[in-house]
């Protein structure tokens, strides 16, 4: 249940970040979000958005290594192509 729970806030968190850029009108890219988030819980006191916004964060970094591997071709462990993994 507590997983759910961080998983809908970390999802939330990372539409709060995108939300906040695109009204600021900055490009959004993997590395800017990844800023923005770890800034959103840099001085969060309540500790389930910390914990949302870490995990939202290796959210949006295994997306990253994922989008990674399918640009250089990259397979898994399993032999399968890494686009094949999501």
């Amino acid at each position: 249940m507590k997983n759910d729970f961080e998983e809908k806030m970390a999802d939330i968190m990372i539409g709060e970040a995108v939300t906040a850029l695109l009204e600021e009108d900055i490009a959004i890219s993997w590395a800017v979000l990844t800023d923005r988030l770890r800034a959103a819980i840099e001085h969060e006191t309540d500790e389930d958005r910390v914990r949302a916004g870490l995990r939202a964060i290796e959210e949006v970094r295994r997306e990253m290594q994922i989008r990674a591997a399918e640009n250089t071709g990259v397979y898994g462990t399993d032999g399968m192509s890494a686009q094949k993994l999501h």
